[in-house]
C-alpha cells in the first residue's frame, strides 16, 4: 500500500537517480572506440539455452528444484526432436547429521549460502550439459559452422569453481561431485567454443570492463579524476556524443571487443586464458546487451561480425527469439513448485503459514 511515507522515500529515490545521471554529462574521456553498424543478418541454426530454479527453506529442510532446456531453432529443417530438457533437485537437511549405512553418522550439510551457491553451480552444468546434446543431435542434421548456441548470462560466470575451500574441509566428499560436474562443463565449453559456436548473452549488466578503454575521468580543480563507470551508460554516453546514437537513440550494431584475462588456471594441465567482451544492439533504439565469447578476439572485427548477423537473423524484436522462449519454458514458478509439494504429500513447516492465512 503506497502509504505517505512510502511515496516520500520513492521521491527520494528518484531525486537520487536524477542527480546520477546530471553527473554522467559530466564525465570526458581520454579512450577512443568503434560502434560497428550493421543492420544484415545471416541464416543460420540456433539452440537456445536456459535454466530456473527455485528454492525453499523449511524449518530444518532446505529444498530446491532445477529446471534447464535447450531449443533448436531453425527455419528450413524440422528440428523438434532435438529439443532437450532436464532438472535436478534434491532436500538437505540443516545442522543435522545424516545417516549413512555404511559409515554411520556423517557431516551436516554446508550452511544455507553455501547451499545457493550450489544451486547456481548445478544450474550452469545443466545448461551446459542440455546446449552440448541439442548441439551434437542438430549437428546430425546441418553442418557445425551454421549452429550457434546461446547461453543465458555472462561466459566469465560459467567459468570459475567457486568452492576451492570446502574441497579442504570437512565436507569433502559432498564437494566432490561438483568438482567432477565442472570439468565435464570446462571440457565442453572449450570443445563448443573451437569453432565459435558458443556464445554468451546477458541482459543485466553491472560491469565496467569498458573504462579500459574509454577511461573516463571528471574535472575537479584542474584535475582528472579517474571514475568506474558501468558499461552500458558509458558507452551509451560515448556514443550520443559522437552522434552516433543520434538524440540518444541506438544504433544497430556492435562494440570494439574487449579481451578479458582470466587469472586463475581453469584446469590444471590446460588453460582458459581469456574471456572476449563486446556490447550489441540489434534493433534500432534496442536494448543493449553483453556478448561473450571464450578465446581472444580482438583482432577478429569480420568474424564478431558474422557472430552478430547471426545472432540478429534470430532478434527481429531486438532480443533473441530462442532465448527468451528457453526462458519461458524453463521457468518455475514457486507456486508451482508449492503445490507439487503439496500434491506428493510433502508438507513440511515454514513457519509463515500463519501469514498466508
Amino acid at each position: 500500500m503506497a502509504t505517505p511515507d512510502i511515496i516520500e522515500r520513492v521521491e527520494l529515490i528518484r531525486n537520487k537517480i536524477n542527480e546520477l545521471m546530471l553527473r554522467f554529462l559530466e564525465i570526458d574521456f581520454d579512450g577512443e572506440l568503434e560502434w560497428h553498424r550493421e543492420d544484415a543478418s545471416q541464416n543460420n541454426v540456433a539452440i537456445g539455452v536456459d535454466s530456473s530454479y527455485t528454492s525453499r527453506i523449511f524449518k530444518f529442510t532446505y529444498l530446491y528444484l532445477v529446471r534447464g532446456v535447450a531449443i533448436p531453432y531453425s527455419s528450413s529443417t524440422d528440428l523438434r526432436s532435438c529439443l532437450v530438457s532436464d532438472s535436478d533437485g534434491d532436500v538437505h537437511f540443516l545442522a543435522v547429521p545424516g545417516v549413512d549405512a555404511e559409515k554411520g553418522f556423517r557431516s551436516p550439510s554446508p550452511p544455507i549460502r553455501e547451499l545457493k551457491k550450489i544451486l547456481s553451480h548445478k544450474s550452469k552444468d545443466i545448461e551446459i550439459e542440455l546446449g552440448y546434446k541439442a548441439y551434437l543431435c542438430v549437428n546430425d542434421f546441418v553442418d557445425e559452422e551454421d549452429i550457434i548456441i546461446l547461453m543465458d548470462g555472462s561466459g566469465r560466470g560459467f567459468l570459475p569453481y567457486r568452492f576451492k575451500k570446502e574441497d579442504e574441509s570437512s565436507l569433502q566428499e559432498f564437494y566432490k561431485p561438483l568438482k567432477e560436474s565442472w570439468r565435464r562443463r570446462i571440457s565442453i565449453i572449450k570443445e563448443l567454443s573451437r569453432e565459435n559456436n558458443l556464445i554468451f548473452i546477458s541482459k543485466t549488466q553491472t560491469r565496467t570492463y569498458y573504462n579500459q578503454k574509454l577511461m573516463p575521468y571528471i574535472s575537479h580543480e584542474d584535475k582528472k579524476i579517474n571514475i568506474l563507470v558501468p558499461d552500458v551508460i558509458l558507452i551509451d554516453e560515448y556514443f550520443r556524443r559522437k552522434n552516433v546514437f543520434k538524440e540518444g537513440v541506438r544504433e544497430p550494431g556492435f562494440s570494439d571487443p574487449v579481451v578479458y584475462n582470466v587469472r586463475e588456471k581453469i584446469l590444471e594441465d590446460e588453460d582458459i586464458k581469456h574471456v572476449t567482451i563486446f556490447y550489441a544492439v540489434f534493433r534500432r533504439g534496442g536494448g543493449m546487451y553483453q556478448i561473450s565469447l571464450v578465446g581472444d578476439y580482438a583482432n577478429k572485427t569480420d568474424l564478431l561480425r558474422e557472430i552478430f548477423r547471426k545472432i540478429m537473423f534470430w532478434s527481429p524484436g531486438g532480443y533473441p527469439e530462442p532465448l527468451r522462449e528457453a526462458h519461458h519454458m524453463a521457468k518455475i514458478s514457486y507456486k508451482d513448485f508449492q503445490k507439487l509439494l503439496y500434491i506428493y504429500g510433502i508438507n513440511l513447516e515454514t513457519g509463515r503459514e500463519v501469514l498466508e492465512l
